[in-house]
């Protein structure tokens, strides 16, 4: 279960695919004690990228099916899938960059576009630390030395009984000298209390003495996404920050080296070492996101860190760690190659493009409640969104979808599982009970076409 609301608790969210049993997941997100957590919590606020339709869902949820032991948030996470559909993403970052038109590349971005469309990376050293013959750091005190100050420190302030209020804290990998800066979702955004502001500590060592002195920024959300949990920050640096070099995670093997470097419990620039211990791990709500599993200690502030390869590049962006009584050492990050293309739509559009979306919201009818309360199983549509290609499909409100291109649906995974292969501009065909005039039910087939989810 991944802790996305910086208070210990824990919400469902994803399991696990590659464990037997079901595992705590939490992710690295450092949290501030101050606040009196003891209290009752308000309802859980939906997420800015997903459609503020999702609190009706969820009430509607409630009373049809408060027996299932789903909770709001939950309840909200899962519905909004039905919004959104399947979880591809852009194929390629070269694709999503050439079709970006200079008007829709924020200032001073470009570079970091470049850089993430090329993926080329010189591993010779122009540095006077030592190399092994293959271009790696012979020493970790080196590589640490060189790539330290590309990790940043992010502390979270949300509005809480109407002041402004530390809540939690971070960690951030600088990828542009001019202020870009990935993160993860859960970092940057909050489920409980509207986030007022993102400050962004910068380190600069002095190369002479070895000093270090810490810059803070208030930083802008460019954008976020939660099935990938990365999220895009833009300071405005007095001066070029040191970026990251980004490498390639492909080129990873089961038991190469690699280094974390973040901000656990507050503890700036805290470095850990361990191994890869395995790969293309399915964790996230979006399948088509892997991640890397590591032994290498991750704690809460780890969150959006880099996990480096021995070369000195971010390979992986930390984001959790499975914690279980039986289980030690599982942390994970984000692949750095699936994160590129993510990275790309974050600043050229503010969403992550090719996702398809039906446009409605609905109630979900299970067998059981159907029989209980005489109602036909299925997905109650309760609002159709008027902009998108779905308005115009013959869908009214009150339908009941029973069954998508043949294959009956009940829930709104069963919908996003159909929905996973498909793009927007795509059309599938929803099997429909209406109750006409007379209260009699008919089936009808209704085609609809699919809009591309843009986080509004």
């Amino acid at each position: 279960m991944y802790d996305y609301n910086g208070m210990n608790e824990t919400q469902n969210t994803q399991e696990l695919h590659d464990t037997q049993n079901a595992q705590n997941v939490q992710s690295a997100q450092n949290t501030q004690p101050e606040m009196n957590f003891t209290e009752q919590q308000p309802p859980k606020k939906p997420r800015t990228h997903r459609t503020g339709k999702i609190v009706a869902i969820v009430a509607a949820i409630a009373v049809l099916c408060g027996g299932a032991g789903f909770g709001g948030a939950f309840a909200a996470n899962k519905a909004s899938q039905l919004l959104i559909g399947g979880a591809s993403q852009s194929e390629s970052v070269s694709s999503s960059a050439d079709s970006a038109s200079e008007s829709s590349v924020p200032e001073g971005a470009q570079d970091v576009l470049n850089t993430l469309q090329s993926g080329v990376v010189d591993h010779t050293s122009s540095g006077t630390a030592e190399r092994n013959s293959d271009g790696t750091y012979a020493y970790t005190r080196d590589l640490v030395s060189a790539v330290k100050d590309s990790i940043v420190y992010i502390e979270v302030y949300v509005n809480y009984r109407g002041q402004e209020t530390l809540y939690g804290a971070g960690s951030g990998i600088i990828i542009s000298k001019d202020g870009y800066i990935i993160t993860n979702a859960h970092v940057a955004e909050n489920d409980y209390y509207t986030v007022t502001k993102l400050v962004v500590n910068v380190n600069t060592t002095d190369p002479n003495n070895g000093t270090s002195v810490s810059t803070a920024y208030e930083a802008d959300l460019l954008g976020s996404d939660t099935d990938t949990d990365l999220a895009v920050l833009k300071i405005k640096p007095d001066s070029d920050l040191p970026a990251a070099a980004l490498g390639d995670s492909d080129k990873l093997s089961l038991g190469d080296d690699v280094v974390v470097i973040g901000n656990p419990l507050g503890l700036e620039t805290s470095v850990s070492k361990g191994v890869v211990s395995g790969l293309n791990r399915q964790v996230y709500d979006d399948n088509s996101i892997s991640a890397i599993q590591t032994d290498t200690a991750i704690n809460s502030g780890n969150s959006g860190g880099g996990l480096f390869n021995m070369y000195g590049e971010v390979v992986g962006v930390v984001n959790m760690k499975l914690i279980n009584d039986n289980a030690e050492n599982l942390g994970f990050a984000i692949t750095i190659n699936d994160a590129k293309s993510v990275i790309n739509d974050l600043i050229t559009k503010g969403y992550v493009s090719g996702r398809p979306i039906l446009g409605i919201t609905c109630v979900q009818v299970s067998d059981y409640v159907g029989a209980v309360r005489g109602m036909t199983p299925g997905l109650v549509v309760t609002d159709i969104d008027q902009d998108m290609a779905i308005a115009s499909s013959g869908l009214v409100v009150g339908d009941t979808i029973t069954a998508i291109n043949g294959t009956d649906v009940r829930t709104v995974d069963e919908v996003s599982e159909i929905l996973k292969d498909k793009k927007p501009g795509d059309t599938v065909t929803a099997t429909v009970v209406r109750t006409d005039s007379r209260g009699r039910d008919k089936s009808v087939d209704i085609e609809i076409t699919l809009s591309e989810y843009t986080g509004n």
